[in-house]
């Protein structure tokens, strides 16, 4: 749960870094989106690209603007925001031009809306509490056909979708309240549990070439980033450090993985990319809050 991740991490006192802005351009299988807390405002949508450099940042709005998706052109990005409710209690999912132009909005429940997953269709998931607990729902870009996809009475999130479109991955907590990693079908069915281990499996990114699972775990006493298999088999650990390291995002040619990690001060979210097999790792942001990546398709 990405919103669980920023609470984690929301007591550590950090100093803002300022964060160099450049020229929208469209998207292309080198930028990563994310969102990031500029100067202690609210979080904003900014936009990388792997190879570093300043970030361009899209939005500017005093509400919270955060955790973006990509449409599978990169020509949209899809995001939750709390921009037309009071609090953070009650955000929607809008859709924007990856230049940052042409906002709209997707979806309107007094409720939280958030976490939105692009499909390689036009469908969107994304998780609500609006029935009084969190479950995942899925909508067409162009606002239609909001469906309901999952109902158990535990709270189900992070949802991702398979490179086909036929299927979703996501977390759950109907474990006695451990978080696993879930599979389902795009209707709703047929849900399944990949994961199980003693600590919180959350997070999931599928690969593009759709052989691959990346997500995070505290089943080693602080969070780190595994990769299975996309039917759950061969769990294996890709990051070893005693810092915080979640949130992970494929490239597109599912050889690299993007994600958070306070490793350079306790507290102190940035972006790193490292290859599939742990190897690598290198530094891609600098701000003091940067969070939820997601690399763009094509």
């Amino acid at each position: 749960m990405r919103t669980t991740i920023g609470l984690v991490l929301a007591a550590a006192a950090v100093a803002s870094v300022a964060i160099g802005t450049s020229t929208a351009r469209a998207a292309s299988t080198d930028k990563i989106v994310f969102h990031s807390k500029l100067r202690g405002r609210n979080n904003e949508i900014l936009v990388a690209n792997s190879a570093g450099g300043a970030p361009t940042r899209l939005t500017r709005s005093t509400a919270s603007d955060s955790n973006p998706t990509w449409s599978p052109d990169g020509r949209r990005i899809a995001f939750e925001s709390t921009r037309h409710g009071p609090n953070r209690r009650d955000a929607d999912i809008y859709i924007m031009r990856a230049d940052g132009s042409g906002v709209r909005e997707l979806t309107f429940s007094r409720a939280f809306d958030g976490d939105p997953a692009w499909s390689f269709g036009e469908r969107i998931a994304f998780e609500s509490d609006r029935d009084g607990n969190r479950n995942i729902w899925a909508i067409n870009a162009d606002g239609t056909d909001e469906t309901r996809l999952t109902t158990n009475p535990a709270a189900d999130s992070d949802p991702a979708w398979s490179p086909d479109g036929s299927k979703i991955v996501f977390a759950s907590e109907r474990d006695n309240g451990d978080r696993e990693i879930y599979v389902m079908n795009a209707d709703g069915t047929g849900q399944t549990r990949l994961t199980n281990s003693p600590g919180a499996d959350e997070n999931p990114s599928w690969s593009p070439n759709g052989r691959k699972i990346a997500f995070d775990s505290m089943r080693d006493g602080n969070l780190e980033i595994y990769v299975m298999n996309a039917d759950g088999s061969h769990q294996t650990r890709i990051t070893n450090h005693p810092a915080l390291d979640a949130l992970p995002s494929w490239s597109q040619d599912s050889k690299r993985l993007v994600f958070v990690s306070d490793r350079i001060a306790s507290g102190q979210r940035r972006l790193f990319i490292v290859n599939a097999n742990g190897s690598g790792l290198r530094m891609l942001t600098r701000g003091a809050d940067d969070m939820s990546p997601d690399w763009a398709f094509g």
